[in-house]
């Protein structure tokens, strides 16, 4: 019948073996001559024949598929190059999100529904609300996890970016350029990128003898960066720099700053967060610090597919340094 797909019995049938032998060469079996796997491989060829995955995953055990859990639906941007290095290796990828990630009952919930099916790793993403060690390998049930981003247990793999580092390259950047008045308007301190570069921003202005602030509490998104930056300028805040929870939110502070009639460097420095595509392309273009999620998803990947094929890997706390990204939005401090 035209157009039928061709069934492993078919390529059984053409190649002349049985069709367990098919099956051996479809997994990559050693217990096959050679001769007859380069004619069960002929054969596939000519009748260009694909696997049946779920039958496949019955028999291997494993479905080349990984499962990304979102613990942040605003955060998206490290999701694509996550995807992109799985396929690399052979592996699709499924992305869940939590819409409340707080709630014990949606997260069970959850990893019930994709437990049940053949699933060979997790990769936790933005898991900022604190979830048990044992309460976690109880909900992966021995399927290899590991966490990207936040601040995890040393018990659980992880590959997380040092945020406290990223924040002290740009208050030393600040310094450097004659910087004493640096306000700040963070992230949500329910996040723990947030809460570690806000503190590390307060101990850094301490250190100096300076009085942190003045800084308001932001949600990482541009409406937030616009309205917190003009409730410091209508208190009559003084500051020479401002710090941005994240680029999103320097992009709104940038246009508050433009409404105000402020000039960006001249008057006031802005610094961003992550490093974004757009950034360079901002007036001016932004100073920032680079997360290199491309490296996060490249080790996550290896590191997960590592666990994935020996379990006996060990528990890691793989750590990237962020870099400091200097553009057009910083200069001297004015006098």
């Amino acid at each position: 019948m035209p157009g039928k797909q061709a069934t492993l019995h078919d390529v059984a049938r053409l190649a002349h073996v049985s069709h367990q032998t098919v099956s051996r060469v479809i997994n990559d079996s050693p217990n096959v001559a050679k001769e007859t796997r380069e004619r069960v491989r002929q054969a596939i060829r000519s009748l260009n024949y694909r696997p049946n995955r779920a039958a496949r995953s019955l028999i291997t055990g494993r479905s080349q598929t990984l499962q990304v859990i979102d613990f942040d639906a605003y955060y998206l941007t490290p999701i694509p190059p996550i995807i992109a290095r799985a396929a690399e290796h052979g592996y699709q990828v499924g992305v869940s999100t939590l819409r409340t990630p707080d709630s014990p009952t949606e997260l069970s919930r959850l990893f019930d529904e994709i437990t049940s099916r053949i699933v060979d790793g997790f990769i936790l993403f933005a898991m900022d609300v604190p979830v048990d060690v044992s309460l976690l390998n109880r909900l992966c049930r021995g399927i290899p996890y590991v966490q990207l981003g936040a601040d995890p247990d040393m018990q659980v793999p992880a590959v997380v970016f040092d945020q406290r580092y990223g924040m002290q390259q740009i208050m030393h950047h600040l310094f450097e350029l004659g910087h004493t008045r640096i306000a700040e308007v963070t992230g949500m301190f329910t996040k723990v990128d947030g809460r570690i570069r806000h503190d590390t921003y307060v101990e850094m202005m301490e250190q100096r003898g300076l009085a942190p602030g003045p800084w308001l509490e932001g949600d990482f998104r541009v409406p937030s960066g616009y309205e917190q930056t003009r409730r410091l300028l209508e208190q009559g805040a003084s500051f020479t720099a401002l710090i941005c929870g994240n680029d999103q939110m320097a992009l709104g502070a940038l246009r508050a700053l433009h409404e105000a009639g402020l000039r960006v460097p001249e008057d006031v420095s802005v610094v961003g967060f992550d490093d974004e595509v757009s950034v360079a392309y901002f007036e001016p273009p932004l100073t920032t610090v680079r997360q290199d999620f491309q490296e996060q998803a490249r080790q996550g990947i290896e590191y997960l597919i590592e666990l994935i094929e020996n379990p006996s890997t060990p528990c890691q706390r793989k750590v990237i340094c962020p870099e400091l990204v200097v553009r057009g939005s910083t200069g001297p401090a004015k006098s």
